[in-house]
């Protein structure tokens, strides 16, 4: 099967080299475009395993300083799965949790949610517009028409965005199946894979057009490659103010 993880993996990347493309540049030129004043940031939001993406584009070798990840333990698992699943379908904890953040009129939020049903990452997506933010979602295009929004508003993440990265995975997120007596469950979920696969891309995308506009962008070096450690405080230093987790 190890295998067969690994087409499926390499069939949804695929299809977002081959559908995402224009939307990756329109994420991407929102993003670049927030970024021209020196101290801005651009955030990151998701719930349950989609808080992983906010990580991976945190204080990240390779990646840029100016990301303010939004990371509160009542959404996160390592202090509740259960009770982490319980505030990702509420509303009213995301207007509390972003007032712990310095996020900006004119910034851009990226929100990560698989299913985009859930009422705290539509939520989060209507508070950033009322606090003058845009929003990029990266989520599936699946879930919409084959289930209902837990939001009290009956809208997905996909309707609220102002632009929409499908990350083309699937209803239900596992990709493997097999068929035995007892046991029915499809295994081996896609979303991680592929929203990184998807938040890298729109960085890589981010810096390029930084450069084209000739503004150099604030990218953190490998802390174990020579160096690295003064490139890397400098660039601290530079967004400590900003940014909660650093």
């Amino acid at each position: 099967m190890l295998y067969s993880y690994l087409d499926e993996v390499a069939k949804r990347i695929e299809k977002i080299r081959t559908t995402q493309i224009e939307n990756v540049k329109k994420a991407a030129e929102l993003i670049a475009g927030s970024l021209e004043k020196e101290d801005s940031v651009f955030h990151v939001f998701g719930c349950g395993h989609s808080h992983i993406a906010a990580e991976e584009l945190f204080y990240r070798a390779g990646g840029l300083a100016c990301v303010n990840p939004i990371l509160p333990v009542e959404l996160m698992l390592h202090e509740g799965a259960l009770k982490s699943s319980h505030y990702e379908r509420k509303e009213d904890v995301i207007s509390l949790i972003f007032d712990r953040y310095d996020m900006r009129e004119g910034e851009c939020l990226i929100i990560v949610s698989h299913s985009g049903r859930n009422g705290a990452p539509v939520e989060a997506a209507y508070e950033a517009k009322r606090r003058g933010l845009k929003v990029v979602a990266v989520t599936s295009r699946e879930y919409k028409g084959r289930t209902s929004s837990r939001h009290s508003s009956g809208k997905f993440l996909e309707d609220v965005a102002d632009v929409v990265i499908d990350n083309c995975g699937n209803y239900g997120d596992a990709s493997l199946k097999i068929e035995k007596e007892g046991f029915n469950t499809s295994f081996a979920p896609l979303s991680t894979v592929l929203n990184t696969v998807i938040l890298n891309m729109l960085v890589a995308e981010v810096v390029s057009i930084m450069l084209q506009r000739r503004i150099v962008p604030p990218v953190f070096m490998s802390g174990n490659v020579d160096g690295a450690e003064e490139h890397n405080l400098k660039l601290v230093e530079r967004y400590r103010k900003r940014v909660k987790h650093l």
